[in-house]
């Protein structure tokens, strides 16, 4: 198992592994249409995706709990 510390960098590793396979398959979806190269042009666009979303992600799971702090309103 892995260490609670590391819970924001797992989360953020998660959420942007897959945004960015859900999000690169609808973008090349949508440039390029469906057909049978649809697939290989998505597996092509997803590592540069997960390139950048990956560390966005991370660095946002770190800096989430403190904005959450500012904009909900405690009961």
């Amino acid at each position: 198992m892995i260490p609670q510390r590391y819970a924001p960098l797992v989360a953020g590793l998660l959420m942007g592994s897959f945004m960015s396979f859900l999000i690169s398959g609808v973008i090349t979806a949508v440039n390029t249409g469906l057909d049978g190269g649809t697939f290989g042009r998505w597996m092509q666009a997803f590592p540069i995706a997960w390139v950048v979303a990956v560390p966005l992600a991370s660095l946002g799971s770190f800096a989430m709990p403190h904005l959450l702090k500012r904009v909900i309103k405690r009961p």
